[in-house]
């Protein structure tokens, strides 16, 4: 089936918002898109690509790629060279966007004018494990006696469990904090309303050295 010249230009035309969207995706914590999710925001992050990617090549010299670029958008001729430049103007915006996501720039924003109280699009899950003084945890598993005692390594969630690798770990027996055992690394998952996670006084910056002795034996 012969694929039209304008579904081929779309297609050419929707490469930077894709790649932007797909560097976007794999640094930010959110639920997986679907097929129109990943559309629209690659729709988006095109437009944004293209327009930033006019306004530093003009800003460098004479710009010939964009003159009569958007008035052609509904011609078949394809832009080859501004779609070039837009690739390349689309991996700095994906970086870019991934970054105010993650450091919840707008948010804070929005805070410090008053305008919200909310502090992200994901759950708290993710939001408190990745918060920089978290590092060191109790993790109780109440159902079993257990209490796991370790450095996070790293973690994940899905809509019906939790999951979290510990490392450096200290097994006890919850009733009575009678240690058990140590092991290396744990990895430990739990439905996602069975999850208690408890955080000493002696947490360090994620910065600093992970894994190491710390002064708390007993949980």
């Amino acid at each position: 089936m012969e694929i039209p010249e304008l579904t081929i230009k779309l297609i050419i035309l929707l490469i930077p918002g894709a790649i932007a969207s797909l560097i976007f995706e794999k640094l930010t914590i959110h639920k997986k898109w679907n097929s129109f999710q990943f559309v629209a925001n690659s729709i988006l992050f095109g437009g944004i690509s293209y327009l930033f990617a006019q306004l530093a090549f003009n800003l460098c010299g004479s710009e010939q790629s964009f003159a009569n670029f958007w008035s052609n958008l509904p011609s078949k001729e394809i832009p080859y060279e501004a779609v070039i430049k837009a690739i390349v103007t689309s991996v700095l915006i994906g970086f870019i966007c991934a970054g105010l996501d993650n450091y919840k720039i707008i948010n804070k924003i929005g805070k410090s004018l008053k305008l919200t109280t909310k502090y992200g699009d994901e759950n708290l899950y993710p939001y408190f494990l990745n918060a920089n003084n978290i590092n060191e945890i109790y993790f109780r598993d109440i159902k079993n006696n257990i209490t796991y005692h370790g450095m996070i390594n790293s973690f994940s969630e899905t809509d019906e469990f939790k999951e979290i690798v510990l490392s450096d770990v200290k097994v006890y027996d919850y009733s009575s904090s009678t240690l058990m055992y140590e092991l290396d690394k744990v990895y430990l998952s739990r439905p996602k309303d069975d999850i208690i996670i408890e955080v000493p006084f002696t947490n360090k910056p994620k910065n600093e050295t992970n894994g190491g002795e710390t002064k708390v034996e007993t949980p």
